[in-house]
């Protein structure tokens, strides 16, 4: 007996969509708190000179801890610094800081009141176990149903996701406390807040710090994953690595997290501890010279908000958002090369499919030059149709299918059922649930292929690609055009007479609709941006080479300068 499906997936939708219609306000104070907050602890960090900025870190370090942790420290961060992911250390620093903060203020009066209501904590251990169990992909959901893109919604997720220890450890610490101590408190008359301040929090002081240690350590852990809705930091270093398969890169954004990690958790255990030897020699000596470490805040941040004002008040800023695709890849940074060379500052934020549209429609984008119409993105266009504006095809001349190496015998889907053996059965993929992998399970049954279709990335998929055409073996991939392969490598199509990727796509630039009364020069070089298949793969082969992609773009631009001019017109 089969029984009937519970429309769980429907109410909750109900109940997110009824919070987004009815609760704006919370969440536009929430932003409004989290925002500043981040944007504090990046300027501190980042407005004056690193070497300032690492060295008066170390001295805190030092002070509120031991010279050892200091010299770590300032080892650690001139690293990070050599390595050159100075700025997206800052930007993780700040969302774990902040999310911390957040953590600390929800969680140490919940914990609180589960040490002193055995009601309390009946209600409260249950939701916590969901929070910590529930996989933290999840949490990006609302989040960007709530906050749409950037930092806030990365660290909304955090908070969810790294508070429950802090709620936890605090209630076991309180509950821990020697309860004849608590009964000669009551018979000296104590009140409960006195009792609370003056003996539990004081002896259940290592327990909560463990708590918060844990809370630090889980919200590093969401720095990758929050990269996926335009959070930034390491972990769009980590992030762009993975899907492009950038081993030496991937290891350096790793280390710098560790070194963050290692500096984090030897504070908050220092913090903790209450040995002797701390309180005589480094916590009295703090003691005496509090003031010099509040001074060198304080005189950090005097340094940095005006320079971020001055900053912010001379270019205006024009955010594009985009997936980590080669192709999009390229075509998001020449577009910013051309805005920047008209005055413009301009800031990426490297999303998931869904979260780009969703952050153009809700104006925390102002576009973005990677809608591929009129087949593999038309849901989202029609989605979010009433929120966003088409500026039409800023690239010509697409294709989509199966690509093989030219040296294969196959010359159409239909010969890979005879010669399935050959390819091992197997056609390589891409992302799980991407529009081209969907039509390629429908190929498979379609042509009736005894294949399998191997869920990878763009990235894995291209290299599978290039090793097996290095060995002269068969290989067939879900691939495209313009693509760096099809310059490095001699490719083709195999023939699809059912048409089952559609016709010949075209990108498209999609921005918000407001964005034409709001920056009518940003539009107009938007709506002017087009090239062709060439120069992308031009732009993309030199990425895939060892190029950034800011100088790929930078040089094509001044390659090419009356395609620019036209742009710029």
């Amino acid at each position: 007996m089969n029984l009937p499906k519970i429309p769980l997936d429907k109410w909750i939708n109900a109940v997110v969509h009824w919070l987004q219609d009815n609760f704006k306000p919370l969440f536009a104070f929430i932003m409004g708190i989290v925002e500043p907050t981040v944007n504090f602890f990046q300027t501190v960090l980042t407005a004056p000179p690193t070497w300032v900025a690492i060295l008066a870190l170390s001295l805190i370090v030092w002070l509120i801890t031991r010279l050892r942790l200091g010299v770590y420290t300032l080892i650690g961060l001139l690293l990070i610094d050599s390595l050159g992911y100075w700025n997206q250390s800052v930007e993780t620093i700040a969302l774990v800081l902040t999310a911390t903060v957040i953590s600390i203020i929800l969680g140490l009066p919940l914990g609180i009141l589960a040490s002193r209501s055995a009601r309390a904590q009946n209600i409260i251990m249950p939701i916590l176990d969901l929070m910590q169990t529930m996989p933290a992909f999840v949490y990006l959901i609302p989040a960007v149903f709530f906050f749409s893109l950037g930092a806030v919604p990365g660290i909304f997720a955090s908070v969810i996701f790294a508070m429950p220890p802090t709620i936890r450890l605090t209630n076991l610490g309180i509950r821990q406390v020697d309860s004849q101590l608590i009964e000669a408190a009551d018979a000296f008359g104590s009140t409960p807040r006195q009792k609370l301040i003056k003996i539990q929090l004081p002896l259940a002081k290592s327990t909560i710090m463990a708590g918060i240690n844990q809370t630090i350590m889980l919200s590093l852990s969401m720095v990758v994953i929050a990269s996926m809705i335009g959070a930034g930091g390491l972990g769009s270093v980590v992030l762009r690595a993975i899907t492009q398969l950038k081993v030496g890169i991937g290891f350096e954004g790793g280390l710098c997290i560790v070194i963050i990690a290692i500096l984090l958790d030897r504070i908050t255990q220092n913090l903790a501890s209450e040995t002797k030897k701390e309180k005589t020699s480094t916590a009295s000596w703090f003691g005496k010279h509090w003031r010099g470490a509040v001074a060198t805040i304080l005189a950090l941040s005097l340094i940095s908000f005006p320079a971020v004002s001055q900053s912010a008040s001379s270019k205006p800023t024009v955010t594009l958002t985009y997936v980590n695709w080669d192709s999009e890849v390229a075509s998001s940074n020449v577009l910013k090369a051309a805005l920047e060379k008209a005055g413009f500052h301009v800031k990426l934020l490297e999303v998931d499919l869904g979260p780009m549209f969703a952050g153009v429609a809700s104006g925390s984008a102002d576009g973005t030059t990677a809608a591929w119409l009129p087949v593999q993105h038309e849901a989202y266009v029609k989605k979010y149709k009433d929120q966003i504006k088409d500026l039409g095809p800023n690239l010509e001349g697409t294709a989509l299918g199966l690509v093989v190496p030219s040296y294969v015998k196959a010359n159409s889907v239909a010969d890979l059922r005879r010669d399935a053996k050959e390819y091992d059965n197997e056609i390589i993929g891409i992302e799980a649930g991407s529009d081209m992998m969907v039509q390629t399970d429908k190929l498979i049954k379609d042509y009736k292929l005894p294949m399998k279709l191997v869920e990878s990335s763009s990235a894995a998929m291209a290299a599978s690609l290039e090793k097996a055409y290095k060995e002269k073996k068969p290989v067939v991939v879900v691939g495209w055009k313009p693509h760096w392969m099809f310059a490095k490598m001699k490719l083709k199509f195999l023939d699809d007479p059912k048409h089952e990727f559609g016709q010949e796509e075209k990108i498209h630039t999609i921005v918000n609709k407001d964005l034409k009364s709001k920056n009518p020069k940003a539009y107009k070089i938007m709506d002017q941006f087009y090239w062709s298949p060439k120069d992308m793969e031009k732009v993309m082969l030199d990425i895939s080479n060892g190029a950034s992609p800011s100088k790929a773009a930078k040089d094509w631009i001044e390659a090419h300068p009356d395609k620019v001019d036209k742009w710029l017109k």
